[in-house]
C-alpha cells in the first residue's frame, strides 16, 4: 500500500509518461463515453485520460493517494480496489492500468472487466520503469532492490475474454529538472529509507 509519504512526492512529480503513451495507443478521433483508470494514484493518469472521453473514474484503493489528487471537470474518483469496481454492467468504453496489474488479483479483475466493458471497449495495460541507477550511484545507496520481483511487462495476454491487439515495448528519455528527480527518487520507499538512513535523517 502507498502512503503518504510516497504520495507526496507522486503528487509533487511525475513525468509525462502517461500522455505520451497513451497518445501512442488511443486513436484521438475515436468516441469514448465513460473511461475508467484503475489505480490512478494522484491521478495523472486519469487526467491524461480525460483527453479520449467524456468522462473518467479513476479508481485508487489507497486513500493517502487520492488525498493528493487534484480535481478535474472530467474525472471522478472513487476509493476502491480493482476487484471491485463499482460501476454499472456495460458501460465502459476504455480501461487503463498503468502500472496497477501487478497488485490486483487477476481472475477477479477479469471478471470485472467483462462486467463493465461495453462491446469493442479498449484495455490498455501500461508501465514504465525509470532508470535512476546514475543518481544512486552518485548518492551511494545500494537497494536489496525488492523490485526484482515485479514484473513490468506484466499484461492480460491469454485470457480468451479479450483480444489480443499489440504489445509494444520501447524506450525514450525526458528531461527533468533537479527538484523533479529528487521527487522521483524520494518516491520510492525503499530508496526514501535508504537515503535516510545514509544522511542520518529520522523517518517520520
Amino acid at each position: 500500500m502507498y502512503d503518504a509519504i510516497t504520495a507526496l512526492h507522486y503528487s509533487a512529480y511525475r513525468p509525462p509518461l502517461h500522455s505520451i503513451i497513451l497518445g501512442r495507443a488511443l486513436r484521438e478521433n475515436k468516441k469514448r463515453r465513460i473511461g475508467l483508470d484503475i489505480g490512478c494514484g494522484t491521478g495523472r493518469s486519469a487526467q491524461e485520460l480525460a483527453n479520449f472521453c467524456d468522462h473518467v473514474v479513476g479508481l485508487e484503493p489507497s486513500k493517502s493517494m487520492l488525498f493528493k489528487t487534484e480535481k478535474h471537470e472530467k474525472v471522478d474518483y472513487v476509493n476502491s480496489p480493482g476487484e471491485q469496481i463499482p460501476i454499472a454492467a456495460r458501460s465502459v468504453d476504455v480501461v487503463t492500468l498503468a502500472g496497477s496489474l501487478n497488485y490486483i488479483e487477476r481472475n477477479s479483475l477479469v471478471s470485472e472487466l467483462v462486467r463493465i466493458s461495453r462491446a469493442e471497449a479498449e484495455i490498455v495495460v501500461y508501465d514504465f520503469e525509470i532508470d535512476l541507477t546514475n543518481f544512486e550511484e552518485f548518492l551511494g545507496i545500494n537497494l536489496t532492490n525488492s523490485s526484482l520481483e515485479y514484473d513490468h511487462s506484466t499484461n492480460l495476454s491469454g485470457h480468451s475474454n479479450f483480444y489480443e491487439v499489440t504489445i509494444v515495448e520501447d524506450e525514450f528519455s525526458t528531461n527533468a529538472s533537479s527538484l523533479e528527480i529528487a521527487h522521483l527518487l524520494l518516491s520510492n520507499r525503499e530508496r526514501h529509507k535508504a537515503l535516510c538512513e545514509k544522511l542520518r535523517f529520522q523517518i517520520q
